[in-house]
């Protein structure tokens, strides 16, 4: 089924930019309604339920309601909003991960569109809220379009089994896991799921996680500014030599190239 993340629309309560703070008020929280960290600058770990995970400069984490949500950080600008869906349209469970973060590809974007939510930190009328909600909105739908796009390559099974399992490849493709910990989250060796992947989609599972990869790192090659060091750590490589190495392998030719031949 196609991803229409792009139906659910975020109605903003309140925006909140908290700047070069050395650690948090309170190491967890827990609140009634939706709630999104977008990090501006540094980094933070969390925990959501049994779900860790770390964010950097423009990842979101999105917390559902009364979830406690611990976190951590050493310095950190980050922007807190609270917030509930439009006409309560939800979006689907498989757009936001089961640890709340998404990414948004289109860095430029991302920047330009903070730098705005920033300067409207002052602002208390009615007109400035109304602007706030313009920003957060336009913030979701374009990680709802870029989600759409990348949907087209996802794998789709009838067997609710098999699916789980591409939901968790998916869910591990950024952090560059191996097999085995996807295996032992399903319950299954292995072998087991290398055979199921393949009699499901004539593919192995690591082969898929690899195309899953080289596809995200291509598209933040075209539609980004970040340098090879940032995307390798973005996409799970160890560094920008692995990264570029891998990509060759698949690819046919160096990010670098790639990059200049596919920007317009």
């Amino acid at each position: 089924m196609m991803n229409e993340g792009w139906r659910s629309n975020p109605e903003l309560i309140f925006h909140v930019y908290v700047e070069n703070t050395k650690q948090f008020q309170k190491p967890y929280d827990t609140y009634q309604h939706w709630s999104c960290f977008i990090v501006d600058s540094g980094a933070f770990e969390y925990r959501m339920e049994d779900k860790n995970g770390k964010a950097a400069a423009g990842d979101m984490v999105f917390c559902r309601p009364g979830t406690t949500f611990y976190r951590t950080t050493r310095g950190l600008s980050f922007h807190f909003i609270g917030f509930d869906w439009k006409h309560g349209q939800i979006p689907p469970p498989d757009l936001i991960p089961a640890n709340g973060k998404i990414t948004i590809l289109n860095n430029r974007r991302m920047s330009s569109t903070l730098s705005l939510l920033r300067e409207t930190t002052s602002l208390q009328s009615e007109a400035g809220l109304n602007y706030k909600k313009h920003l957060f909105r336009d913030l979701w739908q374009l990680f709802a379009m870029e989600a759409a796009n990348l949907m087209e390559s996802v794998l789709i099974s009838e067997d609710p089994f098999v699916q789980r399992a591409v939901h968790l490849l998916q869910e591990h493709v950024d952090s560059g896991a191996a097999l085995k910990q996807v295996a032992q989250q399903l319950g299954i060796s292995q072998v087991q799921l290398t055979r199921m992947f393949k009699k499901e989609f004539h593919l192995t599972p690591s082969k898929y996680m690899t195309k899953q990869r080289m596809e995200r790192v291509a598209h933040l090659l075209v539609h980004t500014r970040l340098t090879l060091a940032d995307i390798a750590e973005r996409c799970g490589f160890t560094d920008e030599h692995h990264l570029s190495k891998s990509f060759k392998s698949v690819m046919g030719m160096n990010p670098s190239v790639y990059r200049k031949a596919h920007m317009v």
